[in-house]
């Protein structure tokens, strides 16, 4: 509706000395503070109004919780061999490694359960960002912080700190080696390191040194024999473990793979011939690998400068070329998966949207999924499935949800929800994380909360259905 005029209009004294007249005042009765006033009907509808708004209805999909932290979980890994461990990082400086198993039969009944804490690990002195499990069977669970130190635990020794590092002022990212007890980690400063865990201790494999800003993200090769890392600007490198050569080096020099504003995604694909990489302004990248070559002996335990000219084109002919250049996220990627089994490629950005592509056509679009309405954290295909049913693909984001779709219809299965998320003016910042069986997902909340959704039917198989049923739903105060 139109209104004319000022909202609040200056009344004009008709007195030209702007003086009261007591003439015109028959007189001025002063109020009792301690006098009773009745309160107007309308007084007591808005406070109706305001308890109404104030209280949130939050539905709760989960079955089980970890609330040990007392601020954001940055950081979630699962033990390769124990399915009910988890090891968590947050920003409170501390780790937890904690259960899911119920502790008695009343316990198990209970929904959501309570998980319990195995061992609580205080060595940082700022946020732990990163967390890993060693290969094969979980013997060290290892820590990373912004406080530049990595900390060392040993199952043998009931999750005790055993030895620590410090070679850098901040780490952004930490990777464990498939089948060793190897793992690499990023600085700020842009230096890549990898180390060995023997004897309850680290020792430095290789120190890798060519990008020239923060490298945010690196993964291996399903073999281990590469180990692939990006930066903040825009390079890409495919390093041989054993030697630490690069055998693939591209930077932003070479037009064809710049992507303004660096990189901060990568995936390499299960056979190891193909790395993908994301960008800040929403495109993509795919660089063939020598995935087949055979890693080069020697250089173990040995620190030294790699060589990273030329492009790394020896093993294949198309080792080091860019294969696609994609560009169908309007903001940055933020997540990148390949399909354990088919040809497909899965992209999630911050404009909310996730990317499902044809990598046996050459990467072309072949679906748009919606359905977060904030960023996408992260995507990653189910594995374990068959055949006919491994099309689930599993996204969180920003808005605090944890969606199921199936892939090849291009369709949401299910819808999760539990943690707090899309209101970032109040610190919400939703799920930061998961770690998963086609069963079960375990996430990391910004909220300081992991929750435990157990699934079945074709949220945990695939195919086009109705979201899960049964949510429970709970009033909280905002």
């Amino acid at each position: 509706m139109a209104v004319s005029g000022p909202r609040n209009p200056t009344i004009e004294d008709p007195h030209s000395d702007g003086e009261l007249d007591l003439a015109e005042v028959e007189e001025i009765i002063p109020e009792d503070p301690d006098e009773d006033h009745p309160m107007d009907e309308d007084s007591d509808n808005d406070d109706d109004a305001m308890d109404e708004d104030s209280a949130v209805d939050i539905t709760n999909d989960s079955k089980a919780y970890f609330d040990g932290h007392s601020s954001s979980i940055f950081t979630i890994s699962a033990h390769p061999t124990n399915p009910t461990l988890f090891l968590t990082g947050g920003g409170d400086d501390v780790a937890y490694i904690w259960t899911s198993a119920p502790s008695s039969a009343e316990d198990a009944a209970v929904v959501p359960r309570e998980c319990k804490v195995i061992r609580k690990l205080e060595a940082h002195k700022d946020s732990v960002i990163a967390t890993t499990f060693t290969s094969p069977g979980g013997e060290y669970a290892v820590t990373a912080g912004l406080d530049g130190q990595l900390q060392l635990f040993s199952a043998s020794s009931g999750w005790k700190k055993v030895d620590s590092a410090q070679e850098v002022e901040e780490i952004v990212w930490l990777s464990a080696h498939p089948s060793e007890p190897v793992i690499a980690v990023g600085s700020n400063e842009g230096s890549v390191w990898l180390y060995d865990i023997e004897n309850d201790a680290f020792t430095i494999r290789h120190v890798l040194y060519s990008h020239t800003a923060s490298s945010t993200a690196g993964t291996f090769t399903k073999s281990g024999s590469l180990l692939c890392t990006i930066s903040e600007d825009g390079s890409f490198y495919a390093w041989d473990t054993n030697s630490g050569q690069s055998l693939v080096a591209l930077t932003s020099n070479d037009q064809r793979f710049a992507i303004e504003g660096g990189l901060y995604s990568v995936a390499v694909s299960p056979s190891g011939n193909v790395a993908a990489v994301g960008g800040a302004t929403g495109e993509i990248r795919v660089i063939g690998l020598p995935g087949g070559a055979a890693p080069a002996a020697g250089g173990r335990r040995t620190a030294g400068r790699p060589q990273a000219g030329g492009g790394g084109s020896t093993g294949g002919g198309q080792v080091g070329q860019i294969i696609a250049s994609i560009h169908t996220h309007s903001e940055s990627i933020e997540s990148l998966s390949f399909h354990p089994s088919m040809p497909l490629l899965a992209s999630g950005s911050v404009d909310g949207k996730i990317g499902l592509y044809d990598a046996a056509r050459r990467f072309a679009l072949r679906k748009m999924l919606e359905g977060h309405v904030e960023a996408v954290v992260k995507v990653e295909f189910v594995a374990g499935l068959g055949p006919q049913d491994g099309w689930v693909l599993t996204s969180c984001g920003i808005d605090g949800t944890l969606r199921r779709w199936d892939a090849r219809a291009g369709a949401e299965i299910a819808c999760l929800r539990g943690h707090l998320g899309g209101n970032g003016a109040e610190g919400e910042g939703g799920i930061l994380g998961f770690v998963q069986t086609k069963e079960r997902v375990v996430t990391a909340g910004d909220d300081g909360v992991s929750l435990i959704f157990e699934l079945e039917g074709v949220a945990a198989t695939g195919g086009v259905a109705a979201p899960v049923a049964g949510s429970q739903s709970v009033t909280a105060a905002r």
